[in-house]
C-alpha cells in the first residue's frame, strides 16, 4: 500500500509539474531561442512550426532545406533564430 501511495504522489507530481518546466524551458534558454514540438514542414515554403513550449503557441520559423531535411514532425527542438525582415528565421536546431 505504501509502494502504490508514492507511485501515486511521483505521478501526479510529474504531471503537474511538467507543463511548468515546459515553460521554464524558453526562457531559460536565452534570447532569440524557442523550444517546442514540431507540428508542421512545408519545404515548398521553406518554412517549419512548432508549438511553443512556453507560450502553447504555435510559432513558424523560415529555414534552409539543410535544417528542413533534419527535422520530424512531433520532433522535439531548441530553435536558435534571427529576426529578418518581420520573420524568425531558424540559425541552429538542437533536439
Amino acid at each position: 500500500m505504501k509502494n502504490r501511495s508514492l507511485i501515486v504522489v511521483v505521478i501526479l507530481t510529474v504531471f503537474l509539474l511538467g507543463p511548468v518546466a515546459m515553460g521554464w524551458a524558453c526562457k531559460s534558454a536565452g534570447p532569440n531561442t524557442h523550444v517546442g514540438n514540431v507540428t508542421t514542414i512545408d519545404a515548398k515554403a521553406q518554412t517549419f512550426t512548432i508549438q511553443d513550449a512556453e507560450t502553447d503557441q504555435p510559432m513558424t520559423f523560415a529555414a534552409t532545406d539543410t535544417i528542413l531535411k533534419e527535422l520530424k514532425v512531433k520532433d522535439r527542438v531548441m530553435v536558435g533564430y534571427k529576426e529578418e525582415k518581420g520573420k524568425m528565421v531558424a540559425v541552429d536546431i538542437r533536439s
